[in-house]
């Protein structure tokens, strides 16, 4: 019994080499001159969305390969469309990908002189994990990263197509960010140190556009810090005014966490956005405490300290807060 598992499982392993090397019963063309080329362009036609939360991006993406098949030279007196099952394909796949659609059917352009091209444009989710430390002023690189099926090792080579060009289009529907710049050029896949698959990536590089994050996050928690520096400014005698601003800016802070929650990435590390509202959110609780210190001593008719800490926290509360946004967001 033993024995026999031990064939069946050679026998799998023997298959599994074989199909690596033929598709659809085709065999992989060989090239006498070493290994088998493969002209390859990506071009990214639009990004819909980039979600910093999930560590996704939603992007329109074209690409195409092409080869030389001295197995079907000859074949075809013209160019012809045929299906990709009739012939020999390094069967594309994007290592990113998460949920993706593609546009065009599985189709491929032969020539007489034994040329093979494929043309798949795709529409969907590619996972791309993302160092947020700097959000929102940070800057991050995107790819989409193409590589063939089966272990090939060194017996395919990708390039960049002579004839099509990889790239980005002009302008994108996703107005947040800035593109800066971009690169195409063959990169292997190595999900292990044992394994290796031939590939090509196209990656660019964009920058965040703050306005949004400023308009709608930190001028209205600065705002809400500077409300809470109002008790400094109210007598000391007067008990329930400075209560009651301190709590109310202490709500207005909860309030505003919660609206502000789904807009801000779930990282386990801090953000220089989270470094901002945690400072914040210290210094209107300081606040809070002040105001106890304050109402303890006036209670105990000790209004000349409530009056000189109330003054000294009318300069050390906005130094303080200078020094969070300087940490925050520019050191």
């Amino acid at each position: 019994m033993i024995k026999i598992r031990f064939q069946i499982v050679i026998l799998i392993l023997f298959i599994a080499t074989i199909t690596s090397s033929v598709r659809g019963g085709h065999v992989m063309p060989q090239s006498e001159e070493g290994p088998l080329t493969v002209e390859v362009a990506v071009f990214v036609v639009d990004v819909d969305d980039i979600d910093a939360a999930n560590q996704n991006f939603t992007a329109n993406v074209y690409y195409m390969a092409s080869w030389n098949d001295p197995n079907i030279a000859e074949r075809f007196d013209e160019k012809d469309v045929i299906p990709a099952t009739e012939v020999w394909t390094p069967q594309l796949q994007v290592v990113n990908q998460q949920k993706i659609w593609p546009t065009l059917p599985e189709t491929v352009e032969v020539y007489p002189d034994g040329k093979v091209l494929y043309r798949q444009r795709v529409w969907g989710q590619f996972s791309m994990p993302l160092n947020l430390r700097d959000f929102p002023f940070d800057t991050q690189d995107f790819s989409v990263h193409l590589v063939t099926v089966g272990r090939h090792e060194d017996k395919i080579k990708f390039v960049q197509s002579n004839e099509t060009n990889s790239g980005l289009a002009k302008e994108f529907s996703q107005a947040d960010w800035k593109i800066l710049k971009w690169k195409a050029e063959s990169k292997a896949y190595k999900p292990v140190k044992e394994i290796r698959n031939e590939g090509f990536m196209l990656t660019f590089w964009a920058k965040r556009k703050t306005g949004y994050y400023i308009m709608k996050i930190i001028i209205p928690l600065i705002l809400i810090v500077m409300m809470s520096w109002a008790v400094f400014w109210i007598d000391p005698t007067d008990t329930g005014t400075q209560v009651g601003v301190a709590v109310t800016s202490m709500l207005t802070l909860i309030a505003y966490r919660f609206a502000t929650d789904a807009l801000l990435p779930k990282v386990s590390y801090i953000t220089r956005l989270d470094m901002f509202i945690l400072g914040s959110t210290i210094l209107i609780f300081a606040g809070l405490i002040e105001v106890l210190f304050t109402t303890y001593f006036a209670k105990r008719e000790k209004v000349g300290t409530a009056r000189i800490v109330d003054k000294v926290a009318r300069i050390a509360m906005p130094l303080l807060f200078a020094v969070i946004i300087l940490k925050a967001f520019i050191i």
